[in-house]
């Protein structure tokens, strides 16, 4: 399978829309040669001989002797040249960039991880982002076009804008232009939100499972949410969106936030601010999410009132978050749900504040992110544009 699959719909040629069809089925496994092309495609011999000659001469389909069954010529197989195409997928994981250099089939080329100190600004931010693009797009091997830059980033993100407006984990950036910043090495640059990213990475996997809508909760860091359907993010075109996290809650009347409010509902639910008074019970609690997943797994979070007013809080924003999307199901990732007796009362919370009248509310899963997962999701959709001009 390809990370992006050509749709024959979306080329107005019809030797594109053979190529693409052609190209499609050879990816998916449902052929590798040409008879097959005749048999299930329905092709003409001289149109699929045709479209095996333009796809190898793009460098998209490698062609190999085949056995000979019977007599006259072996049909030659045909076999996806999965590193024709490559594209870079910077993720942001804790306070480091993780990079990887992927092929159509989503295999891993190369990888870079690069930690970025807390108080980087918008200079130092943009001069790792930039740093780390170029060595990517450098680990190509030859043959492989660079596709371009794929930046999947939590926080505050006005993904049409290309812009990175507030994060959590660097205080001291704002508004950051990320493909001013890249784009000069390793462009085109392409932007999206983490939640997203692995929203459609799940979709692509279970097709069937995410047909409806779908929520995305994550309570970490931050707190924030996608919803998409059929594996199609919401608002991916826009501003920012999602920002769960940063609604106004009477409980947090006064509070300053990061995001420069004042009673958001991250300023008492949120791990930043948190940890602080976990930490007066356990010293050791790490910064990063992975970590804390296992950490938190066998404390007694339970006896600390912060954290059971705080679950009250997040189970209620869900609820009403799910009265405005009525999701057919809600996925919640956070390192507090590893913890059973948490995850119990969570839950409880959750049901306990229902929907309507006569309608129960969703399935609740816990499923914690994957940054590998994620970055399959973000690669899919510039490596597709890449693919289509090939194509053309």
């Amino acid at each position: 399978m390809m990370l992006a699959m050509p749709d024959e719909a979306r080329f107005e040629e019809p030797a594109a829309r053979d190529r693409a069809r052609v190209l499609a089925a050879l990816a998916g496994g449902r052929l590798s040669s040409r008879p097959e092309m005749v048999e299930q495609l329905g092709l003409r011999s001289t149109t699929a001989s045709r479209c095996v000659a333009e796809l190898v001469q793009r460098r998209l389909v490698l062609e190999a002797s085949g056995e000979k069954l019977g007599r006259g010529r072996p049909a030659a197989r045909l076999v996806l040249n999965a590193r024709r195409l490559g594209v870079a997928v910077i993720h942001v994981a804790s306070r480091a960039f993780v990079g990887v250099l992927l092929d159509l089939a989503g295999q891993e080329i190369g990888r870079e991880v690069l930690p970025v100190a807390a108080e980087a600004d918008n200079a130092a931010l943009g001069a790792a982002l930039a740093a780390l693009a170029g060595r990517l797009k450098a680990m190509a091997p030859r043959g492989m076009a660079h596709a371009g830059t794929v930046v999947c980033i939590s926080g505050v993100v006005d993904v049409g804008r290309r812009l990175w407006l507030i994060s959590s984990r660097w205080p001291r950036m704002r508004h950051l232009d990320i493909a001013a910043a890249i784009e000069p090495v390793a462009g085109p640059v392409q932007v999206v939100r983490q939640l997203d990213a692995e929203l459609r990475a799940r979709a692509l996997a279970e097709p069937s499972a995410y047909a409806g809508g779908a929520v995305l909760l994550h309570w970490g860091w931050g707190i924030g949410m996608a919803y998409a359907v059929a594996g199609e993010p919401f608002g991916v075109a826009g501003g920012p969106f999602g920002e769960i996290g940063h609604w106004r809650i009477a409980a947090a009347a006064g509070q300053r936030c990061g995001c420069g409010g004042e009673g958001c509902l991250e300023t008492v639910a949120a791990l930043w601010s948190l940890l602080p008074l976990l930490r007066r019970r356990w010293p050791a609690l790490a910064d990063d999410e992975d970590a804390l997943l296992e950490q938190l797994r066998h404390l007694d979070l339970m006896a600390v009132p912060a954290l059971r007013r705080a679950a009250a809080e997040v189970a209620q924003a869900l609820a009403n978050l799910c009265r405005i999307l009525f999701p057919a199901r809600v996925i919640l990732s956070s390192p507090l749900m590893g913890n059973a007796r948490f995850w119990a009362e969570f839950e409880a919370l959750f049901r306990a504040e229902g929907l309507m009248e006569a309608m129960p509310p969703p399935p609740l899963q816990h499923a914690p992110l994957s940054a590998g997962r994620g970055m399959i999701g973000a690669a899919g959709p510039l490596l597709g544009r890449a693919l289509e001009d090939l194509l053309r």
